[in-house]
């Protein structure tokens, strides 16, 4: 009984764990398609401002970047 409750508590906390990375897939303004992730404590508005960053290096120009979660 205690080893089942054990590797469920296990899995739990696994399951927590990949909870806290996020990728995002998304396309530049010059049409190059990006696979980016995002892990530990990132914000939505700071995830978007990065994103925004690396399209205006990339493209020369700095969009308006909205996440859909």
């Amino acid at each position: 009984m205690k080893k089942k409750i054990l590797f469920c508590a296990m899995m739990g906390i696994s399951v927590m764990a990949f909870a806290k990375t996020l990728q995002a897939v998304w396309t530049s303004s010059c049409g190059v398609q990006h696979y980016t992730t995002f892990s530990g404590n990132w914000s939505y508005s700071a995830m978007e401002s990065y994103i925004a960053s690396i399209n205006e290096i990339e493209c020369g120009v700095r969009p308006i970047v909205t996440l859909n979660p």
